[in-house]
């Protein structure tokens, strides 16, 4: 199905929040949401604006999507019958979707503008909104009365691809399993080095990562992490001591989830393992390989075309990554690369783990470096 190409994004700063908040409240299914999870729907979904005679879509919209008309006129046809939608009419309140429009050509008959949103997004944000989580309360915390708000968390959780993909019995755990940390400037969180014991994510304030790759030099910056941003997964996934330092920059409040609750609640759900013979075949469609080892084990054998991202490097270079295709990641036997699989699908990138590593495949898979061939 092809789609428009030249659509513009509209700004955020030319976006009336309040307005679109209020017109996508009178949609459904998004009129039974709490306002506070439309304003979350819309931080992550795209409003775009295109000029009039615009082919939008020819053979029917993508199913992982749904469009909602905010101004102007769409024409739908289907064979030789054809329907005008308007902005202002009672069928712009329903969603565009391939429910009703699975093999119809849209074009704009004047200029509109439409915002595009996940289907997945609006059965996950629905989903939780029917969560029972409690109003603002007082709870005691090692470090004295934190005043915690479990709904402001789950409007945080959804913007992390990771918490997205879980079952909602699953985020109803987690809320109840996460425990409020008051932090301050300059407290450290996580030392490189030591065992990992929490995972963690930012309520408010900044976190700085940083490393020191050989113990005896300054340390590197390779990240800055702010309000709802996860961190400390990697430790936890392969029983490998911390790979980098965290250091928080302002006060804030960290939540904080044990070993055995991550485990058991974001991990096993979230990864996806695949053997050799259907990872190769995911590559020949466009995916890539990400290798998550040090620089001189990936030059005495990596798989062809493989990027190497090590793992201490991970957060660093996860923006480079096109989020548009899947990445499949390895090591030698599928301890790290599942850790960097969990961790970059934080950043919306689509992952999965080679099952077993590279240890189980045949040498001549293998592609070495020119300075150990």
């Amino acid at each position: 199905m092809a789609e428009a190409e030249n659509k513009c994004v509209v700004p955020a700063d030319e976006i009336d929040s309040d307005q679109l908040v209020a017109q996508l409240y009178r949609c459904s299914p998004l009129s039974t949401m709490a306002e506070a999870q439309i304003t979350v729907l819309i931080s992550l979904s795209t409003v775009e604006r295109y000029p009039a005679a615009t082919q939008l879509y020819e053979g029917g919209v993508p199913d992982d999507v749904v469009l909602y008309l905010l101004k102007g006129e769409l024409e739908a046809t289907q064979a030789d019958h054809g329907s005008i939608i308007s902005a202002d009419s009672e069928a712009a309140l329903q969603p565009i979707s391939s429910k009703h429009f699975a093999a119809s050509t849209i074009t704009t008959s004047a200029e509109v503008e439409l915002i595009r949103i996940e289907k997945q997004l609006i059965e996950t944000l629905t989903a939780w909104g029917q969560i029972s989580a409690p109003e603002t309360e007082v709870v005691m915390s090692e470090d004295g009365i934190v005043t915690i708000d479990r709904a402001s968390w789950l409007n945080s959780m959804i913007k992390s691809p990771t918490f997205r993909n879980l079952p909602a019995a699953n985020i109803e755990q987690l809320l109840n399993k996460l425990e409020p940390v008051r932090v301050k400037a300059g407290d450290l969180i996580i030392g490189q080095g030591d065992l990992g014991d929490y995972f963690y994510m930012i309520n408010n304030g900044v976190a700085m990562v940083t490393i020191n790759p050989e113990n005896d030099e300054d340390s590197v910056i390779m990240a800055e992490l702010n309000e709802g941003a996860a961190f400390g997964e990697a430790a936890l996934i392969s029983d490998n001591p911390r790979n980098a330092t965290i250091t928080m920059m302002e006060d804030g409040v960290l939540l904080r989830l044990s070993k055995d609750d991550f485990i058991n609640l974001l991990k096993q759900p979230t990864l996806r393992w695949v053997e050799y013979e259907k990872a190769a075949s995911i590559i020949k469609r466009g995916a890539k390989w990400i290798d998550v080892r040090l620089a001189e084990e990936y030059e005495r054998g990596h798989l062809p075309n493989a990027i190497n991202i090590p793992m201490r490097e991970l957060h660093k270079r996860a923006r480079e990554l096109n989020n548009k295709i899947p990445y499949l990641c390895y090591c030698e036997s599928g301890t790290r690369s599942s850790a960097a699989a969990f961790a970059l699908s934080q950043y919306d990138i689509r992952t999965a783990v080679l099952k077993g590593g590279i240890e189980a495949l045949a040498e001549d898979c293998l592609k070495v470096s020119a300075a150990h061939a």
